[in-house]
């Protein structure tokens, strides 16, 4: 895919040295297991560490634990390139060693079913960030879909409390307005929205309102403003371009300045995931443009997550400092990380 920029050499020379030294997370993508190229692709792209979706969002307490066993039996099978982050510690390893950090973060919260105690367990387990919902209705919330959104539920409230105890990152992605707003006001941590965009630019229920993304940015958290393409669209029947991903973080750092923002491809290269019919949206319809391709052509601005330095190139075409690019591309990630992991 070209995502020329115009670039002056000087410019493309300083975007590529800046993408080298900087600690690159990706907010959130969705690894095929088993997959080896996954790495070639992160490391291509010069991505440091990856919130991976280890979980499927229907995923029960005992299908997930026994998809955690096949995560850890891929990672042990290609450990000389891959190392799971539970610390910030491990993400700066991998990047001093050349390998690819995965932090396990499901995309929902149904694997611990409606027993609260059952939160330590995954956590003991290398569980990092839990999105407290997918699109649909769970024990904890609304999902963005959802007919009614009807905010967090007495169980989401302690759920978000544990969490808050254990030093596992609220994400609120999927969650629907209240059931967000609520998570946000009751959590003592940062939350994060690990993959969404700015809903005044793009009217798409996954996306997130102005006083959400301040009241994030209150609590010290960021947004991965993400290339899939139906949450970044500016007109209706035209394909995004990385001009529109690079207008979502324009309008993120003016509204709440550069602290607060980061990057998520939200790309998904696992095929069971596509095609299973409960990650569909359920309910109201995720209005103007459906969670499939619909007009905007392929799902993702880019091909596969090695494509992830053009972002760096693209910022630098914005003018942001060296500082700025470099708290964008994973710095505001890693002190969310920080905060809420080793407190």
């Amino acid at each position: 895919m070209n995502h020329s920029l115009n670039l002056s050499k000087e410019e493309k020379l300083r975007a590529r040295d800046l993408h080298r030294r900087a600690i690159v997370i990706d907010g959130s993508i969705v690894p095929k297991m088993g997959d080896a190229s996954h790495f070639d692709r992160m490391q291509k792209g010069g991505v440091t560490g990856c919130n991976a979706t280890v979980l499927r969002s229907w995923d029960g307490f005992r299908r997930g634990i026994e998809r955690l066993g096949l995560w850890y039996r891929w990672l042990e099978q290609y450990s000389d390139r891959v190392l799971l982050a539970i610390t910030t510690r491990d993400i700066m390893r991998a990047k001093q060693e050349g390998k690819v950090a995965i932090i396990f973060g499901p995309q929902n919260s149904k694997m611990i079913e409606d027993e609260i105690i059952l939160l330590s367990i995954f956590h003991k387990l290398g569980i990092k960030i839990i999105q407290l919902t997918y699109n649909y209705h769970n024990f904890v919330g609304s999902g963005c879909t959802e007919r009614v959104d009807s905010g967090l539920s007495n169980f989401g409230v302690r759920l978000v409390k544990e969490m808050n105890q254990q030093g596992i990152l609220v994400d609120l992605s999927h969650c629907g307005d209240a059931t967000a707003n609520d998570a946000i006001d009751i959590s003592d941590d940062p939350i994060v929205f690990s993959h969404a965009c700015a809903r005044s630019l793009t009217v798409h229920v996954r996306n997130k309102t102005d006083d959400q993304i301040k009241a994030m940015a209150e609590k010290g958290g960021v947004i991965g403003i993400t290339s899939y393409t139906p949450l970044i669209w500016s007109k209706w029947g035209v394909r995004p371009t990385i001009t529109d991903l690079l207008d979502h973080i324009d309008y993120v750092v003016k509204l709440v300045g550069v602290d607060h923002v980061g990057i998520a491809s939200d790309l998904e290269e696992d095929p069971e995931e596509l095609s299973r019919e409960a990650w569909k949206p359920q309910g109201r319809p995720a209005l103007p443009s459906d969670y499939s391709a619909g007009q905007t052509g392929r799902r993702n601005l880019f091909e596969n997550v090695g494509e992830f330095w053009s972002i760096t190139e693209g910022l630098v075409s914005r003018g942001y400092s060296d500082n700025e690019i470099i708290k964008i591309l994973g710095g505001n990630f890693l002190r969310v990380f920080k905060t809420v992991w080793e407190k």
